[in-house]
């Protein structure tokens, strides 16, 4: 990369105005809803509406979620898979010139070569810079930062390098509570460093999303807000006016596998929670965690400024 043509790694709306939180909704997580049992679910226009009357700011979604997204006033952030440098470059060039603000990347699916995986995040790092996109690396599952060791190798070869944190991944595959939440967090501490973009999900060690409302689980919420908080205050130490930090309740319905279900008298799937009223809970928990942070923001020693090792 030039040194001279470094784009900001935050999402920004080039205003005077503090660094703030915006929550979006997913388009993933708009899907099945409501909750059963209902006569039909929402179309995508009316999940559209509704997230808007609830206040998002926002909404991800794959590139061509855009158009309607956009007519409705809310901001867009693009997102995707790509397993070669190819589709890297392709999937940056379609998200920027549909004027998506940001990308986050599904990138490879695990079983790269530390070489391969390097190549994928220059590739990232080089398509930001060339069209001025944020674009940040999931951690997720199948991709080529699943593994959490091996994440930290590639941040120590490629610092620069940024992440959207869902951190129901890491949770999940690493059996937290088995291990221990103190280690765990320990070991994500570079991954919370570079964070510009959150997915909210609460993994029990064992599922990956489990109901917030269910108070088996609470000490899994506290973790993943000690988390966010986490992430938080570490971008608002590098933050700059205009800078914004999405956070994306992204909650899979039925039938991605992903909550806990149980079929009903007729076949269909039944989730344990209500999720649009989780996204809205969720939604609050980040708004309320970010003003936490917010007012009590870190010492000057307290976060490496890894933002400029680039």
């Amino acid at each position: 990369m030039s040194p001279n043509l470094k784009p900001s790694s935050h999402v920004s709306d080039r205003s005077a105005n503090p660094p703030r939180l915006v929550v979006y909704a997913h388009t993933w997580a708009l899907l099945e809803l409501p909750r059963l049992p209902h006569p039909r679910s929402w179309t995508f226009e009316e999940a559209l509406d509704r997230v808007k009357e609830a206040g998002f700011l926002g909404v991800q979604g794959e590139p061509e979620h855009a158009a309607p997204v956009f007519t409705r006033g809310l901001r867009f952030a693009a997102g995707g898979r790509a397993n070669a440098v190819a589709e890297v470059d392709a999937l940056i060039d379609r998200s920027a010139a549909l004027g998506a603000e940001c990308l986050t990347v599904h990138l490879g699916w695990g079983d790269e070569s530390d070489d391969q995986i390097d190549a994928l995040a220059a590739a990232v790092l080089n398509g930001a810079e060339r069209r001025a996109l944020p674009v940040y690396v999931e951690t997720h599952r199948a991709t080529a930062v699943q593994d959490l060791w091996r994440t930290n190798r590639l941040i120590e070869r490629i610092p620069g390098i940024r992440f959207n944190g869902d951190y129901s991944h890491y949770y999940c595959a690493g059996e937290v509570p088995y291990r221990g939440f103190a280690a765990f967090a320990e070991q994500l501490r570079p991954v919370l460093e570079r964070t510009c973009f959150l997915h909210g999900r609460v993994s029990n060690g064992q599922s990956m999303q489990v109901s917030i409302d269910d108070g088996e689980h609470a000490g899994h919420l506290e973790h993943f807000k000690t988390l966010w908080r986490s992430a938080m205050s570490r971008w608002l130490r590098v933050a700059r006016p205009g800078d914004l930090l999405p956070f994306v309740p992204e909650l899979g319905p039925p039938s991605s596998g992903y909550a806990i279900t149980w079929p009903d008298s007729a076949g269909r799937r039944q989730e344990s929670s209500d999720r649009w009223a989780e996204m809205l809970r969720l939604k609050r928990i980040a708004e309320d965690l970010f003003l936490e942070v917010a007012g009590d923001p870190p010492g000057p020693g307290d976060v490496p400024d890894v933002h400029s090792a680039q």
